[in-house]
């Protein structure tokens, strides 16, 4: 789920008829880290500029992800593709407000050519699946691995996706606010298709353009197979980190159980920050989420799902991790309340 979070849901009707604030137009020839944080923070791709605002974090380099962090997604890598004029208009941008002249594009070997023109610094990272994952992509292209229980952020590093930075390029190029969201679509059988819309469209929309019919049982996720999260309505709106709608069949689910670890190691094997999870998990069912952080390595996790995926027994591996961060977490802010 999504670990106490609160959600008020509201219907808005389109007007035909659209008309658009021209504050930012007025804005948009000298661009600033101010302008950018209040007109551009809910751009498609989501770029988080707060982090320049974070007096304890000191940013001194900025990766452009050009590759997409969960299996079956294109949308980044199409976005380097078709938009690379507006990636290296971007990265001149982001240069200017934040100050910051390192900026590295990361990408698949293959797409070395096409991230040439970006403006950036290209790195290419493997394809294989959980190497986008930004505690990976570290370790690869800078050689630090990050510490358990600490951010990329936190030794100087943010990441912003490609689309981000077109967003970024577009609105102080053209100055208008882009609010058109590239996404991969995948229905029930695995087919890919790159779906163009604008920020807001109810997921329904989506499945209708694409003549799929969702049944009950099927799944509908937001984002990949691995790391995705289920909704429940098809009135969910396409949000600016949307890269992705999957369709789940019903009949092809792989359900999780209750059945307890059988100790193969398989999770052991596939887990790439080496954690011992077989340990770890036995911890997390019965709720011991201090024990499980200080002996068996719960914030070494990178959250990329793969013991989940191989587990033979279908426990529900990296939902128990996610909780236990989420409950470590809220005990941690209540205490630093009440101190």
């Amino acid at each position: 789920g999504d670990y106490g979070k609160a959600y008020t849901a509201i219907s808005i009707d389109v007007d035909a008829n659209e008309e658009t604030d021209d504050q930012f137009k007025e804005l948009f020839e000298a661009p600033t880290l101010d302008t950018a944080v209040n007109y551009l923070s809910g751009v498609p791709g989501n770029p988080s500029f707060k982090i320049f605002f974070d007096p304890e974090k000191s940013i001194n380099t900025i990766i452009v992800c050009g590759v997409d962090s969960d299996l079956l997604i294109t949308t980044n890598q199409y976005v380097i593709k078709a938009h690379i004029n507006a990636i290296n208009n971007g990265v001149r941008i982001l240069k200017k407000i934040t100050g910051i002249d390192n900026i590295l594009i990361a990408v698949p070997e293959n797409m070395m050519q096409d991230a040439a023109a970006s403006g950036a610094e290209v790195r290419t990272v493997d394809s294989e699946y959980p190497s986008a994952l930004p505690h990976l992509m570290m370790q690869k292209i800078s050689g630090q691995v990050v510490p358990a229980g600490k951010s990329c952020e936190d030794l100087g590093v943010c990441f912003f996706s490609a689309e981000a930075v077109v967003s970024i390029g577009k609105a102080f190029d053209e100055g208008n606010i882009p609010v058109t969201k590239i996404l991969t679509f995948v229905d029930k059988n695995g087919a890919k298709t790159l779906i163009s819309a604008r920020i807001g469209t109810p997921v329904h929309e989506i499945l209708s353009a694409c003549d799929v019919t969702v049944n009950e049982k099927d799944r509908i996720i937001l984002g990949g197979p691995m790391t995705g999260s289920s909704i429940y309505s098809e009135h969910h709106p396409i949000q600016p980190d949307t890269d992705a709608v999957m369709i789940q069949d019903g009949k092809d689910l792989a359900l999780v159980s209750d059945y307890p670890c059988i100790n193969c190691g398989e999770c052991i094997r596939i887990c790439p920050a080496k954690i011992p999870v077989n340990m770890l998990v036995r911890f997390l069912e019965a709720g011991k989420y201090e024990e499980a952080a200080e002996e068996y390595d719960l914030y070494s996790c990178v959250e990329c799902g793969l013991c989940s995926f191989v587990c033979v027994s279908r426990m529900p591996i990296l939902h128990y991790i996610k909780l236990a961060k989420y409950e470590l977490g809220r005990i941690s802010t209540a205490e630093a309340t009440n101190a």
